[in-house]
């Protein structure tokens, strides 16, 4: 039973859940006393035959989508970097209100204490950038498109690699000394598909 739910989660990410479902019954049927070896070669076979299936058959639908993706990835990266920043900004300020202004400031004082508050230090702003593009932005995109790409996450995130690494050059996010390269994109995906594969209890609505 455990062998044919990973099956099934295996498939699910080239075919419907039902057809997955589907699928996994019959080749367990038509396992009988084989081996498990057998099992999981036919289970590969069928992903791979599906999958290619989608990127024969869907290409430019994957490829239109992950273009647009990729601005709302740019502008939704710009958006949190900034709620971030302004976040982090707000909690220094808080702080150091609380360690100056306030009684603290006289238990300072009372034990002879010296404490500089130091400013905002100048890698927070790239730190905060580097997680909001690299994790944040692209798993956000996932679980926007999840509803629209369900049974087809597999393809998707391969043309999204693609597509997305020729955008890194041809428009390429900029932020304060970070913009995305090609060689960020394994990872940048890699959030996407985690972002696809987040919440997938939600009906589909495509696909």
């Amino acid at each position: 039973m455990r062998s044919g739910r990973v099956a099934e989660a295996v498939l699910s990410l080239v075919a419907p859940a039902e057809r997955a479902a589907s699928a996994v019954g019959d080749l367990m049927e038509d396992a009988g006393t084989r081996r498990r070896v057998w099992f999981w070669w036919a289970v590969a076979r069928l992903a791979i035959s599906l999958l290619g299936r989608d990127l024969l058959f869907a290409p430019l639908a994957m490829a239109a989508c992950s273009a647009i993706a990729w601005f709302l990835y740019m502008a939704l990266s710009v958006a949190l970097a900034l709620v971030a920043y302004v976040a982090v900004t707000v909690v220094w300020g808080i702080a150091y209100v609380l360690s100056q202004h306030t009684g603290l400031e006289l238990l300072v004082d009372v034990l002879r204490i010296r404490f500089d508050w130091p400013p905002i230090l100048g890698w927070t702003t790239y730190g905060i950038q580097a997680v909001v593009l690299l994790a944040v932005a692209p798993f956000q995109v996932g679980r926007g498109s999840a509803r629209h790409w369900r049974g087809h996450e597999l393809s998707l995130v391969i043309v999204m690699l693609l597509t997305w690494s020729i955008m890194a050059v041809l428009v390429p996010l900029v932020g304060v000394g970070i913009r995305a390269t090609p060689s960020m994109m394994p990872v940048v995906v890699a959030f996407v598909l985690a972002g696809l594969l987040s919440d997938r209890r939600r009906p589909a609505t495509a696909g």
